[in-house]
């Protein structure tokens, strides 16, 4: 999927980024998906063993994305295709930056 990496102060990228996660959501296309958090998304791609890894947002504040991650997994959580199973993000912190993605499987 082509889809832009967003970055900024999550209030104002939010309202964007859960309209980039519907778009896949709703793509007929997608049998699952997954909301992370990562500083290597090809790391993690591999570890999931999806078929493809969107980063939807990147940040220099391990917070922000924090934020942005748990806001769209509580967002996301009841989706039928959601494959996340906890409302909040539990992965580890890195004070290098962070990405958080969409891992999908068609």
């Amino acid at each position: 999927m082509n889809i832009k990496c967003l970055t900024g102060w999550p209030g104002d990228v939010l309202p964007k980024l859960f309209k980039k996660v519907d778009l896949i959501a709703d793509n007929n296309k997608v049998y699952k998906f997954y909301i992370g958090r990562s500083v290597d998304v090809d790391k993690r791609k591999s570890a999931h063993a999806c078929d493809e890894i969107v980063a939807i947002y990147s940040t220099d504040s391990i917070n922000n994305a924090i934020v942005v991650e748990e806001t769209l997994i509580r967002g996301f959580i009841n989706h039928k295709k959601c494959n996340n199973e906890a409302e909040d993000g539990r992965g580890n912190f890195s004070d290098d930056g962070s990405y958080v993605y969409v891992a999908i499987w068609y």
